[in-house]
């Protein structure tokens, strides 16, 4: 084996490498998000029965609609970030990612292998596939969990703060 041809093996080795990691932190980051929304739904639905003994009590009865409100806006949010997020095909000449499930799921079983198997054969077009198959995961998943995330806790925090306000100020 020549110089040249042990540079170019640990070249793809480590381009492999740096994609399997990549790869795996952002399963990592995805598996984070959504055990971070089953704790926002799992605290939120604890939250709503007992805020609705708040509301025997006129005193509180204002403060616990509030948080009830934001309670269920806060489940639903992270009921969004936990369900799969697919990519859309809006339409027929739009870029297929061929390692994504939800493209792979629209093909015929024979056109997806007529279309994969060549890039697959070729280490240059699999690892473009490889990357773009990031990109949208990236795009289409990782984003939208931080968003719908983000509004849970916005939902979960705004409202209780804005409950705590009006329980206090109607003692």
């Amino acid at each position: 084996m020549t110089s040249c041809e042990q540079e170019t093996k640990w070249e793809g080795l480590a381009r492999g490498n740096v994609t399997a990691a990549t790869i795996n932190k952002f399963m990592v980051v995805m598996r984070m998000l959504d055990q971070k929304a089953q704790v926002m739904i799992l605290l939120n639905s604890l939250l709503v029965p007992l805020c609705m003994n708040g509301l025997e009590n006129p005193a509180y009865a204002n403060a616990a609609i509030i948080s009830i409100i934001t309670s269920i806006l806060s489940i639903l949010a992270a009921m969004i970030c936990i369900y799969p997020k697919r990519r859309y095909r809006k339409t027929g000449d739009r870029e297929l990612n061929l390692l994504h499930f939800n493209d792979i799921g629209h093909m015929d079983k024979q056109d997806y292998l007529d279309q994969v198997m060549p890039k697959f054969n070729d280490t240059r077009q699999l690892t473009e596939l490889a990357i773009h198959d990031l990109y949208d995961m990236s795009r289409y998943s990782i984003i939208p969990k931080f968003t719908w995330l983000k509004i849970s806790y916005a939902a979960f925090a705004v409202g209780n703060i804005l409950a705590i306000i009006v329980a206090t100020s109607s003692l």
